[in-house]
């Protein structure tokens, strides 16, 4: 097979034949499948676009500092998913308790809301206008119920308009650059914690079990050095150490289809050299638009505007160096008042001591965008004074006390949930089942908006799937209507 490896028989067992699976995309999903694959002794090949290993959760030194995309954790309840880690990364790990807030009226509060927080936070006025808002909505869904059809209607329905405007509104507003009443319910369904302001107070007085609820998940797991993107390093040098092969600069530009079946994946090297790699079995983790647009025979013409229609947004994250040991004491902070630009702050010397100098520190900056407009347009000057600006109208910064010292930007940051994206993605995800061999998973293949052990979880899910020929049902893991956190 030119450029793969060949259908051979395993030396675990004389009867077993073992194929060739090529994975596109060397994020946590595509390394958790070719890493469980590789352990099985299946041939496995990673293509990679990036130079880099980890996709979204990589990371890089700067300055003396690791430098991540945004606030990254890993966070399970699923025992034997932890294990996976520690083993992928030999046991070099810091346990940490989440704190996290959003900046609202001035002050900080705790994020997910706590009762007992808000109460003390708001405005007495703006409190009671709260807790009227509530039961009046609570009395008139008896009458008139509202329907979860869009992000707006499921929160004002659980928390009332006044809470809806202060908390939740207005950031997923700003950060999804769209009105609520645009965005699907699923987003709700999924970043907010409290099924309504009653679970709010009920869960802060008396808090559930563990395993009960994935909402309440504050500790988390995370690399002792090299970043959040310690784990991609670690699951290439193992995937190759096994005898897989990870090809990074080496993006997929066409997929040979013949019968319904993908024969091979036709890639460009980084010296430019085009390989044909053959596979019995095609992994696609990159975004499922580019999959399907790869595939030859090409797709159809309903296919072509469903991939029009779906929609992403992208992130500009811009890095401050700040000559001070800490700013915070938060993993991160949500900005979500429209005065401000940026959405969301993290400090990656709170996540591990390791990650900054002790004397200094860096805050990431984040401000979502569409790739092309003014945001995701600016270089590191404009983004660093804009970023700097807002951090001192909060109170975190003195003016003239940090400095820009990078400037990253992700175009596939976050899948757009608008109300149509459901109909959209099943076309896609249609086409994709029509070649028999191809298994599209994690977030950029599902195009679903989930967490990081979430894409391990799918990833060790497909590799049982082909390793032992039962379906482990990799699809399943992140598609239920639960909190995300």
């Amino acid at each position: 097979m030119a450029g793969g490896a060949p259908t051979h028989r395993s030396n675990r067992s004389p009867s077993l034949i073992v194929m060739h699976v090529v994975v596109l995309g060397a994020g946590l999903a595509g390394l958790a499948t070719a890493y469980e694959l590789a352990k099985a002794g299946v041939p496995v090949t990673v293509v990679e676009k990036a130079d880099y290993a980890g996709g979204m959760a990589c990371s890089w030194e700067k300055g003396g500092f690791w430098l991540d995309h945004g606030p990254h954790r890993f966070h399970s309840r699923d025992e034997d998913l932890i294990k996976h880690l520690y083993e992928v990364l030999d046991d070099d790990i810091v346990i940490r308790d989440r704190m996290s807030r959003i900046y609202m009226q001035g002050k900080f509060f705790d994020y997910p809301l706590k009762a007992m927080n808000v109460l003390k936070g708001l405005p007495k006025g703006l409190m009671i206008k709260a807790i009227w808002d509530y039961i009046w909505i609570r009395t008139t869904q008896v009458f008139k119920p509202i329907p979860d059809d869009n992000f707006e209607n499921w929160v004002k329905k659980r928390f009332g308009k006044t809470l809806y405007e202060i908390f939740f509104g207005s950031y997923t507003s700003k950060a999804w650059k769209m009105p609520c009443d645009q965005i699907s319910a699923d987003w709700a369904s999924q970043r907010i914690s409290q099924a309504n302001l009653w679970d709010t107070i009920v869960k802060t007085l008396n808090p559930p079990r563990e395993g009960e609820v994935r909402s309440l998940v504050n500790e988390f797991w995370y690399p002792r050095s090299g970043g959040i993107g310690q784990i991609g390093r670690k699951y290439a040098e193992k995937i190759e150490e096994m005898g897989g092969r990870v090809l990074l600069e080496t993006p997929v530009t066409r997929i040979e289809v013949e019968d319904g079946v993908a024969k091979r994946a036709i890639c460009t090297t980084k010296d430019g050299e085009e390989i044909a790699l053959e596979c019995d079995e095609l992994v696609n983790t990159i975004p499922l638009p580019r999959l399907l647009e790869a595939l030859d025979p090409a797709i159809g013409e309903a296919e072509r505007d469903a991939i029009k229609a779906l929609r992403y947004l992208g992130i500009v994250f811009v890095y401050l160096e700040v000559q001070q040991p800490t700013v915070s004491p938060d993993h991160w902070v949500y900005l979500p008042e429209k005065h401000l630009t940026v959405h969301r702050i993290s400090e990656f010397k709170n996540f591990s001591d390791a990650d900054a100098p002790g004397d200094r520190t860096v805050v990431c900056c984040e401000i979502t965008c569409n790739v092309g407009d003014e945001h995701w347009n600016m270089d590191i000057d404009e983004a660093t004074a804009l970023a700097e600006s807002d951090l001192v109208k909060v109170g975190l910064l003195e003016p003239g006390t940090a400095r820009g010292i990078d400037l990253h930007k992700l175009p596939y940051a976050y899948p757009v949930y608008d109300l149509t994206y459901k109909e959209n993605l099943e076309t896609l995800k249609r086409a994709a089942k029509q070649v028999k061999n191809l298994r599209t998973t994690g977030r950029q293949g599902l195009y679903r908006y989930n967490n990081m052990d979430h894409s391990i979880a799918m990833g060790r899910r497909t590799a049982k799937t082909l390793a032992k020929g039962v379906d482990a049902r990799a699809e399943e893991v992140a598609a239920e209507q639960e909190y995300f956190g």
